[in-house]
């Protein structure tokens, strides 16, 4: 397993936060929410009660660092067990908006790259064996890059409350059946939604393009908060040593 190490792994201060306010609902779950910088994805649980762990660069620790024995140490011996992972990795070399790029991408190494930061998602997903996990990532080639994934669910923000468009993949074990709140999406250019218009490449225009649609996380949330047992999903897997699935 590449990079499946973390001997200078920093403790977790900063990114855990435990659920509060008025409902404690889910006081005693704990999810794992990796490559999450806003935490718009993971905001319900948190406020339902549950312990939820942020996990990305930004907040001073790289998911690719993470290790068995690390998780040990600083989610399960103070939260015990991981009862949910969310996951958005990095889509820049998976997204089909991106294809012309991909060839160049394959030959320098870039998609190997992202394939596993990928692969060590699942890792974590194989390590922790949480009762859902979810992984998001747009339009675009990881199923075929990773077929072991499975298929896509795919969804649209306005769906769920959020007036815009864009196509999104969801893989993982979870409960599909997402409660709706149809609204009519707003087409403000003549790609349609206002994502189309964020062009450029700075961090901040990267974190709006990518940041969770807060109706579909309330929705996920409900649909995905221990109160139902997720019917939809790719089968549980486990991994081997070199990343590959075994089941």
């Amino acid at each position: 397993m590449t990079r499946w190490t973390c001997d200078e792994m920093p403790p977790l201060q900063a990114t855990a936060g435990r659920g509060g306010g008025m409902n404690r609902g889910l006081a005693g779950r704990t999810v794992l929410s990796l490559f999450d910088y806003t935490g718009i994805w993971s905001a319900p649980y948190l406020a339902a009660g549950a312990n939820v762990i942020q996990i990305d660069l930004k907040h001073g620790i790289d998911v690719m660092d993470l290790c068995g024995r690390w998780l040990m140490r600083n989610v399960m011996d103070h939260f015990g067990k991981v009862d949910g992972i969310l996951a958005a990795p990095p889509c820049t070399d998976f997204a089909v908006s991106g294809a012309q790029y991909w060839k160049a991408k394959d030959a320098d190494g870039r998609t190997a790259r992202s394939t596993e930061v990928v692969l060590q998602v699942l890792r974590i997903v194989d390590f922790c064996k949480p009762d859902w996990w979810a992984l998001e990532n747009p339009v675009g080639r990881l199923a075929n890059l990773l077929p072991q994934l499975g298929k896509p669910w795919y969804f649209q923000p306005w769906w769920y409350g959020d007036p815009w468009t864009k196509k999104t993949g969801l893989f993982g074990y979870f409960n599909r059946a997402l409660p709706r709140n149809e609204v009519t999406p707003r087409r403000v250019c003549s790609q349609g939604s206002w994502v189309q218009q964020l062009g450029g490449k700075s961090e901040r225009t990267k974190e709006k393009r990518s940041a969770t649609p807060p109706g579909f996380a309330r929705a996920f949330f409900l649909a995905n908060s221990w109160s139902v047992v997720p019917p939809g999903g790719t089968t549980p897997f486990t991994l081997s040593p070199d990343g590959r699935s075994r089941a």
